[in-house]
C-alpha cells in the first residue's frame, strides 16, 4: 500500500478568494513527475483553507509525512496543527520549510515534534528526500535540510537548485479536486515565469537564495495562462521578482490581454514589476491599464534617504527620471504608485518626511503606499551582526495582514514582528512617523485634504509637511472634534503597538467584516462623518488663506468633489475654473487658475448602497487606479 502524503500551505480568505496552494503544488507535482517516488508515495489534496486544527486534523488519515509551507501568515498555525499530527500519529514525519524558516536550527530545538527541516527552494529537496526515505538512505546525503541525529539538529551540505523546468501543478492535475470540490471559492493563482533575484535589498528574503535568475520554459508558461483562462481564474499574480526586465514578459502580457478580449475571464494581474522602470515596463502597464487588468504601476522607492539605501544595498532612479516617468505615465492614463517602508534602519523622522516632499514635489499624488517595516528572518536584516549594527529592535504583534476576513475569538493567532526602533529611531519617532504615514495616504492621497495641500503648495509655496504637520497638531489640540478624536485614537494605537500590545489593523465593523490599514481606518472615520469633519475644520484651513479671494470657492470645491456612497446629482456652482487647474497639477503640468463663473456637475456618481460596499469597492479596491476624489466625472461648463 502507497504511504500517504499531505502538504499544507494554509492561506486566509479574503472575502470569498483565496489562493490556490502554489507552492505545495509545485512540490507535489516534481515528486510526482519521478516514478519511483509516485509508485511508492499517495499524494492527498493539499490542505490550504485556514479552518479549525480540529477540522483539518479529520481530513488527515493514516499520514507518513505532512511538508507544512511556512510564512508569517500560517506559521503559528502550522505549529499546532502539527503538534496535533504528532500526537495523533506519532510515527507520521513532520517536514517545515517556506521563507519563514529560519537558517538556524531554533525551531527545531524549540518544537520537538518537527523531524526535518528543508531551507531554500523546495523542488529539488523535496524529491530528493522523499527518494532517501523510501529507500531507507542516510539523510546526510540530502542537500539544503536539517534533521535530527541522536536527537539532536544536523545540519546537511548545501546545494544550489538548478533546475528550470519543474512540472506545472496547474497542467499536471494537482489543483484539480481542489477546484472541484470548493466551487463556492473564488480561486486566485500564482504565475512564475523566471526565479531568482539580482539584487539583496536587506529588508526582503527574496534575493535570499543568491541563485542568479533563471527561465522557466517560456510554452509552458503560455500552457498555463491557457490552463488559468479555461479555468474561470480570474484574478492572478506573477511570483516573479522583477517582472518587465525581459522582453518575453510581454509576450506572456500579450497572450494575456488576447485572453481577456477572447474570453472576458481574466480581470486582473498583480505583480512585482521590475525595480527600475523602462519601456518594457510601461508597455506593459500600458497594454494592461487599457484593457483594465491593472490597477496602476508601480515606481517605488522604500526609502529617499542616501543613509538607508546604503543600509539596505539598494539603489533607486533619481527623483528626475521618476518626475519624467510620472509625467509619462500620466500622459497616458495609467495610475501609479509609489511604496515606501517605515521604520529601515539609518531612517530619521526628518528624513522620513522629507522623502514623503520629494515625492509630492515630483507629482505623486496618485497614491503612496507605506508599510511598516517587518523583520524577517531569512532577509539580510534577519542577520544577528546586521540587528546589532543597526540597533533593530521589534515587537511581536498580530498580523499585519489587512483586508483578511475577522474572525471573532481566532483559535490561533499569527504574529509580525515590527521593528520599532534602530539608533536613528526611537520608538517615539516610530509612533510620530506612523501618524504622519497615515495622515498623508488617509487624507492627501484619499482625497480628504488634497486640493487645499495642492493649492497651497503651488501658489503660496507651503510644504506638503509644513500644512500636514500643522493639521495633525491642530487635530490633537481639538480633541472632540472628529478628527480629533481620529488622531486620539491612532495615537493611542501606535504607542500600544510599539510596546508590543496591540495589533496594527483596525476593526470596524460599520465598513465590513475585514480588518482595516491604519490610513483606510482614518479615512473611513473622517468620511463618515464628512460634513461635520470639514465644518470643524474650516477655520484652520482658511488661517492659510489670508488676502486669497479663492478659499470660499476651493472649499466649496473640496468637500463637493470627494466622493462618498449614497450620493446622486452632484450640482454646484463656482467662481473659478478648477476642474483645469487641478488636472494640470494633476498631470505635472504647469497650472494658472482661471476665474471664471462655472457650472459643475457630476452626473455618474459613486452608487454603493451601504457603508461596506463603499469601504471595499471605493476604498480598498479603487485605491490604486483612480484617487478619491471627482476630477474627470466633472463637466465644468461655463457661465456666460
Amino acid at each position: 500500500m502507497k504511504k500517504n502524503i499531505y502538504m499544507a500551505q494554509i492561506n486566509y480568505l479574503h472575502g470569498k478568494s483565496t489562493f490556490l496552494p502554489y507552492a505545495a503544488g509545485t512540490l507535489i507535482a516534481n515528486a510526482k513527475a519521478d516514478g519511483e517516488i509516485n509508485d511508492f508515495y499517495h499524494f492527498k489534496e493539499p490542505l490550504f483553507i485556514r479552518e479549525s486544527v480540529e477540522t483539518a486534523l479529520s481530513k488527515i488519515t493514516d499520514p507518513y509525512l505532512i511538508g507544512f509551507s511556512n510564512y508569517i501568515w500560517n506559521h503559528e498555525y502550522n505549529k499546532v496543527l502539527a503538534k496535533k499530527v504528532k500526537e495523533k500519529y506519532p510515527d507520521c514525519i513532520i517536514v517545515f520549510g517556506g521563507h519563514h524558516i529560519s537558517p538556524d536550527t531554533s525551531l527545531m530545538e524549540s518544537e520537538e515534534y518537527i523531524d526535518i527541516m528543508c531551507f531554500g527552494e523546495g523542488e529539488e529537496t523535496f524529491s530528493a528526500l522523499l527518494l532517501a526515505l523510501k529507500n531507507g538512505s542516510s539523510l546526510d546525503g540530502v542537500a539544503n535540510i536539517a534533521y535530527r541525529k541522536n536527537g539532536k539538529p544536523v545540519y546537511t551540505y548545501h546545494k544550489k537548485s538548478e533546475g528550470i523546468d519543474y512540472p506545472s501543478p496547474y497542467l499536471t492535475g494537482v489543483f484539480d479536486s481542489i477546484m472541484e470540490n470548493y466551487p463556492q471559492i473564488d480561486f486566485h493563482a500564482v504565475i512564475e515565469t523566471n526565479r531568482g533575484c539580482p539584487y539583496n535589498c536587506a529588508y526582503c528574503d527574496w534575493g535570499s537564495l543568491h541563485c542568479g535568475i533563471r527561465f522557466f520554459p517560456e510554452e509552458k508558461i503560455m500552457q498555463e495562462l491557457r490552463w488559468l483562462n479555461d479555468h474561470k481564474i480570474s484574478g492572478f499574480g506573477g511570483a516573479d521578482a522583477n517582472f518587465g526586465m525581459f522582453e518575453r514578459d510581454e509576450r506572456f502580457v500579450d497572450e494575456m490581454v488576447r485572453l481577456h478580449n477572447e474570453e472576458g475571464v481574466f480581470k486582473g494581474f498583480q505583480v512585482s514589476s521590475a525595480k527600475n522602470s523602462n519601456e518594457r515596463v510601461f508597455s506593459i502597464s500600458k497594454k494592461l491599464n487599457d484593457c483594465g487588468m491593472d490597477k496602476g504601476a508601480t515606481l517605488s522607492f522604500q526609502s529617499l534617504s542616501p543613509v538607508v539605501l546604503e543600509n539596505i544595498h539598494r539603489k533607486n532612479i533619481s527623483v528626475d527620471t521618476f518626475t519624467q516617468l510620472l509625467n509619462k505615465y500620466n500622459e497616458a492614463g495609467i495610475p501609479t504608485y509609489s511604496e515606501l517602508i517605515l521604520g529601515l534602519p539609518g531612517e530619521t523622522c526628518e528624513s522620513f518626511v522629507e522623502g514623503i516632499d520629494i515625492l509630492l514635489n515630483s507629482g505623486q499624488h496618485n497614491s503612496i503606499y507605506i508599510h511598516d517595516c517587518e523583520w524577517l528572518p531569512c532577509s539580510a536584516m534577519g542577520n544577528p551582526e546586521y540587528v546589532e549594527k543597526h540597533g533593530i529592535k521589534y515587537v511581536l504583534v498580530p498580523l499585519n495582514q489587512p483586508h483578511t476576513v475577522l474572525i471573532d475569538n481566532e483559535e490561533i493567532g499569527e504574529f509580525s514582528r515590527l521593528i520599532v526602533e534602530t539608533n536613528t529611531m526611537s520608538r517615539a519617532d516610530w509612533v510620530r512617523m506612523n501618524i504622519y504615514s497615515a495622515t498623508i495616504q488617509a487624507f492627501h492621497h484619499e482625497g480628504l485634504l488634497m486640493l487645499f495641500a495642492l493649492y497651497l503648495y503651488n501658489e503660496k509655496g507651503i510644504k506638503y509637511s509644513d500644512f500636514y504637520n500643522a493639521f495633525i497638531n491642530y487635530m490633537f489640540e481639538n480633541p472632540e472634534t472628529v478628527g480629533g478624536r481620529i488622531y486620539a485614537k491612532l495615537k493611542e494605537r501606535f504607542e500600544a503597538v510599539a510596546r508590543g500590545e496591540a495589533g496594527i489593523v483596525w476593526e470596524d465593523r460599520r465598513f465590513g467584516d475585514v480588518g482595516w490599514p491604519s490610513e483606510e481606518f482614518a479615512f473611513l472615520n473622517a468620511a463618515y462623518e464628512c460634513d461635520k469633519f470639514y465644518a470643524e475644520i474650516k477655520d484652520f484651513i482658511k488661517s492659510f488663506f489670508e488676502n486669497d479671494n479663492a478659499f470660499e470657492d476651493l472649499f466649496l470645491w473640496q468637500t463637493k468633489t470627494v466622493k462618498l456612497p449614497f450620493t446622486d446629482k452632484i450640482e454646484f456652482e463656482c467662481g473659478y475654473d478648477f476642474k483645469s487647474y487641478f488636472s494640470d497639477l494633476l498631470c505635472g503640468q504647469p497650472a494658472t487658475l482661471k476665474k471664471a463663473r462655472t457650472l459643475n456637475t457630476v452626473e455618474k456618481t459613486v452608487k454603493c448602497k451601504s457603508w461596506q460596499d463603499y469601504a471595499r469597492f471605493i476604498v480598498w479596491y479603487g485605491r490604486k487606479d483612480s484617487r478619491n476624489i471627482y476630477l474627470d466625472e466633472v463637466d465644468s461648463q461655463e457661465i456666460k
